[in-house]
């Protein structure tokens, strides 16, 4: 762990390194951490680093937050993804927090093994960890995680499926169909029937290999389920649909950095994508790659405390400070995560609305999955997804 020195201005142009995939005993089949990351843009190879600003903006003042006095000689350590995404974290979160209340920050990397360690030994060392969303209730249920009291947060403004009962969502991303806009000059693809359409999109295609991020849920929407009607989820017809389109793809990805690669490269023509790589690839000049919002699949990640944290009155004061309206729009302006408060969307320009995946009319056109379902069949699917995969 290292202490967050104090600046004005942090580069969020670290460059990446792999982060491998790994399994957790005690029933969990994946490490839900290290594809979360790359999903995000935290820790994973490529990932294209965002602009750096001669002069960075900083968050000046939050409602609020008026004592720099207030945690004077208190720490807290939060851990996230590293990477891109947690220098914006640094300046949008960490920072200001600190400044603003005197509290020192600790940062460190989220890893599920050692967080559930950490409980089992009565040792815990982290106060407030970044997790994704499917862990949360897994974690909750084995005793990992801390009941969240609601008294003591403030959900003004949260979008309602945030409130978990072991977390509270901070962001979202997005997992979207991708494509090079050179091969679908007269048409572009709009929707998975389109990406299952081989004669009417010809093109080399790519698709995931996470059962977790997409491909059921694309299946289905390609077979004509409505996307308010997806879950339950239809394992069978989904398979069916998988079925169809297997034979014509080409790559299945591994890392969050692929997609924009492939695509860049001109190896594959359309495929599902982590849609911030997309974006920051966009940002930064290249052209030729374009997205549709249309039936992407949503992803959030959630803000827990570890059962026996040793500051839960400083990490429910951090947690409300990073859902302030202020903050998220801060947050939002540096990197391409939608913002948990929907406040946080009135002061952002149309053009950064544009590339926010909760955006009001980006996720309207969106699918949000049941994390309850996915809680109750996370094993199943992902054992019969990876078996279907080699067969």
């Amino acid at each position: 762990m290292s202490q967050l020195p104090i600046q004005s201005w942090w580069p969020l142009a670290r460059p990446m390194s792999r982060r491998r995939l790994f399994s957790l005993t005690s029933g969990l089949v994946l490490g839900w951490s290290a594809i979360q990351a790359s999903c995000r843009g935290g820790t994973s190879d490529a990932t294209p680093a965002l602009p750096v600003r001669e002069q960075a903006p900083q968050l000046v003042q939050v409602p609020g937050y008026d004592d720099p006095n207030r945690w004077r000689g208190r720490q807290l350590v939060v851990t996230s993804y590293g990477g891109a995404l947690q220098d914006a974290m640094r300046q949008a979160f960490f920072e200001p927090f600190s400044r603003l209340t005197g509290c020192t920050i600790i940062e460190d990397f989220t890893d599920e093994a050692k967080l559930q360690t950490m409980v089992q030994a009565g040792d815990v060392q982290w106060d407030v960890v970044d997790l994704g969303t499917e862990a949360v209730i897994p974690f909750g249920r084995r005793g990992i995680l801390e009941s969240l009291d609601y008294a003591r947060i403030s959900t003004d403004g949260l979008f309602p499926e945030l409130r978990l009962d072991y977390g509270i969502g901070w962001s979202f991303y997005s997992t979207c169909l991708a494509y090079r806009t050179d091969a679908f000059l007269s048409r572009p693809p709009n929707s998975w029937a389109d990406f299952w359409d081989v004669s009417g999109f010809p093109g080399e295609r790519a698709l995931q290999k996470y059962a977790m991020y997409g491909p059921i849920e694309a299946a289905l929407l390609a077979d004509g389920v409505p996307a308010d009607q997806l879950y339950p989820l239809d394992l069978d017809r989904a398979f069916r649909a998988l079925n169809r389109i297997k034979p014509h793809i080409r790559v299945w990805w591994e890392s969050g950095a692929q997609p924009a690669q492939l695509l860049s490269d001109g190896e594959i023509d359309l495929t599902d994508a982590w849609v911030s790589r997309i974006i920051i690839l966009l940002e930064q000049g290249f052209q030729g790659i374009s997205f549709t919002w249309n039936q992407g699949r949503l992803g959030s990640s959630c803000w827990v405390i570890p059962r026996g944290a040793k500051n839960s009155d400083v990490a429910y004061d951090f947690i409300n400070f990073t859902l302030t309206a202020q903050t998220q729009e801060f947050f939002a302006s540096l990197y391409p995560l939608g913002p948990a408060n929907q406040r946080a969307f009135d002061n952002l320009s149309p053009e950064r609305r544009r590339v926010l995946p909760s955006a009001p009319e980006n996720k309207a056109v969106q699918v949000y999955p049941d994390y309850a379902w996915w809680a109750e069949h996370y094993t199943e699917v992902v054992e019969r997804y990876n078996r279907w995969l080699t067969s």
